[in-house]
């Protein structure tokens, strides 16, 4: 009887120790989920983050690009060892990129919270990169960070469609690094718009020409530009209204030399050539005027329009001739070239800064044939010049103080300008919602002021030799196709 009462007290406290252990391994009530609520204050794809008075967007699109006759970012092959035109260069070109963005925006007493960043992970040429495409907060008037100048114009070619990387289209949402800025916004009302603000530098080369090397055929001129000191201050008045958009902006570009090379008397000799003791040229403030519009025609059909624009300036050639642009060196047939120095100013031993005088016009016109398929033609023209002190001078030519320049040695005159111009068709195609086939077919046309003369260079490009060459003025045609998925906001 005791061994029965035993076992029964026994088997009573293991289901009892039992029963406790599962009792403490029960949930606790779950406090009430908070689900995701849509945010109509800025349009469709908007969510409020939960716990907050956030709204937050996701976008994202997947972009493959093919090339021919073009270099990296879609463009041309006019200069460097792609200008050659020589069994060295790579026709060929592929970028592949997949795109993140985030926009938050928050309502206070000062007007809309807003942050947005963009990141591109691409692989271009099977060399892979990473880029912060945007990244900037906006809140009461101000913008803080890395996104597309105030200063870009409306009418952009790139804007318009076109695949290549307009070389004289001075937006840099077209080669889509954005630039750093601090701006501020007036509202004015009726859709206009004051801004004022300064953004990282957009330059071109000082070049020293009293340095030997200092220039080649189809490559940018060795830069003896001072350290930076301050951003580039502008101005900007925008509209956007129901007809379309217009901005025209003057921006300052502070052109600053290092020291002159020497030797001169004194201490300025040996050793002691481009150091404190030799001095240097004065600084020189060049300038831009940046202008453009876009006009809509949507009595043509929905989406069709118009856009042009216009840039002036002097010592500010990455503004009035395009960020993009580079110094052109084109081979065509036999012993021909196309080529050119482009530079914010040039300088020799003893004399100051001579400024560069750029400028552009560029247009373009997009027609929707039906609601998923358009055309668009675009052109663009740019002159860049140098005045008559470092032409009459030859200094590109080793006057004035300058050593001998690989450019002309035999004609009577020695002028490094050139003009360059674009003409171009581009093709959209949208066969369901969010994705796109496109198709862009351009030529490029590079006319030198040396044309007709002949040209010694001394210097090689790609595989081609140095020697005597005749000034031409070819062109190249290059074409670029893609295909994106994008959905979200893109």
């Amino acid at each position: 009887m005791k061994v029965v009462k035993s076992l029964l007290l026994g088997s009573a406290a293991g289901l009892v120790a039992v029963a406790g252990a599962q009792a403490a391994d029960l949930p606790v009530k779950a406090k009430p989920v908070q689900y995701v609520k849509i945010c109509t204050l800025y349009g469709d794809g908007w969510y409020y983050i939960p716990g907050s008075d956030t709204c937050i967007q996701f976008s994202v699109y997947i972009r493959s690009d093919y090339g021919y006759n073009v270099a990296g970012a879609r463009t041309p092959n006019y200069a460097g060892a792609g200008g050659a035109q020589d069994r060295t260069t790579s026709n060929y070109s592929t970028r592949h990129r997949g795109s993140f963005s985030i926009d938050t925006r928050t309502q206070t007493a000062y007007g809309t919270l807003r942050t947005f960043s963009q990141f591109h992970l691409q692989n271009e040429n099977t060399v892979e990169s990473t880029n912060v495409a945007r990244a900037f907060i906006q809140w009461g008037g101000f913008t803080f960070g890395h996104t597309v100048s105030f200063t870009d114009h409306e009418g952009s070619v790139g804007a318009l469609g076109t695949l290549h990387a307009p070389q004289n289209d001075s937006n840099t949402d077209v080669s889509v690094n954005g630039t750093n800025q601090i701006a501020y916004t007036w509202q004015l009302g009726n859709g206009v718009t004051l801004n004022v603000g300064a953004d990282e530098r957009r330059v071109k080369s000082i070049a020293d020409l009293s340095r030997v090397g200092s220039v080649s055929a189809g490559t940018e001129p060795v830069s003896a530009r001072a350290g930076s000191n301050h951003p580039n201050p502008w101005v900007a008045l925008r509209v956007n209204q129901a007809w379309g958009r217009a901005s025209v902006a003057v921006v300052a570009n502070h052109n600053e030399a290092a020291h002159f090379t020497g030797p001169f008397a004194g201490l300025c000799a040996g050793g002691n050539t481009a150091t404190t003791y030799c001095g240097h040229p004065d600084d020189a403030w060049g300038w831009a005027v940046i202008a453009g519009t876009e006009i809509k025609l949507d009595f043509l059909s929905p989406g069709s329009r118009f856009g042009a624009y216009f840039n002036y300036g002097v010592g500010a050639t990455a503004y009035s001739g395009g960020v993009n642009l580079v110094s052109p060196g084109l081979y065509g047939s036999g012993n021909q070239v196309a080529f050119g120095v482009l530079s914010d100013g040039v300088y020799v031993n003893g004399l100051g800064i001579q400024q560069t005088t750029a400028w552009t016009v560029g247009g373009g016109f997009e027609y929707y044939w039906t609601r998923n398929f358009s055309s668009t033609v675009y052109g663009t023209y740019t002159e860049v010049s140098y005045n008559s002190t470092v032409t009459d001078g030859r200094w590109f030519c080793g006057g004035g103080g300058a050593v001998a320049q690989p450019l002309n040695t035999a004609g009577t005159s020695c002028d490094p300008g050139f003009k360059f111009w674009t003409v171009g068709t581009h093709h959209d195609w949208f066969p369901v919602r969010g994705l796109r086939f496109a198709v862009d077919v351009m030529y490029t046309g590079i006319d030198s002021a040396m044309d007709g003369q002949t040209v010694t260079l001394t210097t090689k490009q790609g595989n081609r030799p140095s020697g005597v060459y005749s000034a031409k003025n070819p062109g190249i045609t290059s074409v670029v196709f893609r295909a994106q998925r994008t959905w979200g906001a893109n």
